[in-house]
């Protein structure tokens, strides 16, 4: 498994047959460092954004941010995890309850930072940044693939390699892009074990009434 973002993008520039890079920070980067500092992040999230991948998978019980008031029909607003550091997209769901085999609740509404509701506990299933350590082989695999077609045209000025990564990475047009490693990758998340269901028996959220996020 890849340690940190500096394995990933030199991991994908070998892919494009050009040297490791050491940072991504810091104000004295060489060219190839800059072009990696302004298109990886955009990158893995928009390649965690293409899938509800189930390692990507967290459970937070929310808290009311007692400095919004709702200016509309609904009594709280519940703060979010951010966008910018934990979250990615809107919930994936939403319960009204920490019982066990809770149903999915809808009565609610996304209002930047805020959900809005009239519910008096929120728990919510989001899509996470999750840190390049966890990742799993089949998508660390996926992802130096596609992130070596992001960097391929910028870092090498070669068309060719483009067209040869992305190819690999997310397979042929009539694939419509589901294809590739990304085909690979969605099926190995599937065959993996399957997300424990928000509060089953043996879920540690249940067990830790919810307290907050993992």
């Amino acid at each position: 498994m890849a340690d940190s973002n500096i394995d990933v993008i030199s991991q994908a520039l070998a892919r494009l047959g050009e040297p490791a890079i050491t940072t991504i920070t810091g104000s004295d980067l060489t060219d190839t460092e800059e072009k990696c500092a302004q298109l990886y992040a955009p990158t893995i999230r928009a390649l965690l954004g293409m899938h509800d991948w189930s390692f990507a998978s967290k459970r937070a019980a929310l808290s009311v941010d007692g400095a919004a008031t709702p200016i509309n029909e609904w009594t709280y607003a519940y703060l979010l995890p951010s966008l910018q550091t934990e979250r990615l997209g809107k919930p994936r769901a939403v319960y009204n309850s920490t019982a066990v085999h809770a149903p999915k609740f809808f009565d609610y509404e996304i209002e930047q930072k805020w959900l809005l509701t009239n519910a008096t506990t929120i728990v919510i299933e989001y899509t996470y940044l999750v840190p390049e350590s966890l990742w799993p082989g089949y998508f660390q695999a996926f992802v130096i693939e596609a992130l070596a077609a992001t960097l391929a045209l910028p870092v090498t000025e070669n068309a060719s390699k483009e067209e040869w990564h992305q190819l690999k990475a997310f397979g042929t047009a009539s694939d419509g892009g589901r294809g590739g490693l990304y085909g690979m990758a969605r099926s190995a998340d599937a065959m993996g074990d399957p997300t424990v269901s928000l509060l089953d028996d043996d879920d540690p959220m249940a067990a830790a009434r919810f307290g907050g996020s993992y």
